[in-house]
């Protein structure tokens, strides 16, 4: 079984990659229509907080988890000392401590994912909500996206995909109330900075692979994209993510 990914060595550039705190406030939204504002809500994998601060300046009460202690200094400068180091394997909680929880971009790093979602189902009440917005990238029918979707395909270790996770979820206890799509995020890269950011290694499922497996896997992919029309003009593509609701039957 794989090990839960530390993000510890993305701390200083997580943000600055990923979308940062505007990035949280996209998402945020999403995670507040499917919960309460006056209920304090769990942050199963928090990063560097910028979903938290997003749901704080929205008035909800949070308190967060991460493996990594790099990304927590991040978060707790964000949102304050509400968090904790911890794996979503292992939560320092006692049963039913929360009525409502929540995971953005996590679940495809869970070394034993149903362990997971056990240990969020041990950790919130009857009747209490855990929204989950999976890691895996669905992607659209671009030649630089389908080249990024063998890459996906091709080097990350779990699938969260909400075809993986019902399933996983229900064995634990869990009903799925909702498995739905959230809006198209629109992105303009050059294949040649997406082929740099590769060499870079800037994709978590790149860290751990071996420089044998990544000249097998990778690096025809990033000489494919050097191979496109013109790959120093910026490209127009979406991705989307999926949202999943799980509810712990009252």
């Amino acid at each position: 079984m794989q090990s839960s990914v530390n993000f510890s060595p993305a701390a200083d550039f997580y943000d600055k990659t990923r979308g940062g705190e505007a990035r949280g406030r996209r998402i945020a939204p999403a995670v507040a229509s499917r919960t309460s504002k006056g209920e304090l809500i769990l942050d199963a994998g928090m990063g560097t907080g910028v979903v938290a601060l997003a749901l704080s300046e929205q008035g909800y009460p949070v308190v967060g988890i991460d493996l990594s202690h790099s990304m927590l200094t991040k978060a707790v400068g964000r949102v304050g000392q509400v968090a904790a180091a911890a794996s979503l394997e292992d939560l320092p909680f006692p049963d039913e401590t929360f009525s409502q929880a929540y995971s953005v971009w996590v679940t495809h790093v869970v070394g034993d994912l149903r362990k997971g979602l056990s240990e969020v189902y041990r950790v919130l009440k009857p009747g209490g909500r855990y929204v989950v917005i999976p890691g895996m990238i669905l992607f659209d029918d671009h030649p630089v996206s389908q080249i990024m979707e063998t890459i996906q395909s091709r080097t990350a270790e779990a699938d969260d995909r909400a075809n993986r996770i019902v399933p996983l979820a229900e064995s634990v206890g869990f009903k799925a109330v909702e498995v739905g799509e959230l809006e198209a995020a629109t992105h303009e890269h050059s294949p040649e900075t997406i082929a740099s950011g590769l060499e870079q290694r800037m994709l978590y499922h790149l860290w751990a692979v071996d420089d044998s497996v990544y000249e097998e896997k990778v690096e025809p992919l990033v000489r494919e994209l050097r191979a496109l029309p013109d790959p120093e003009a910026p490209v127009v593509r979406q991705t989307r993510r999926q949202i999943l609701v799980l509810e712990k039957p009252a």
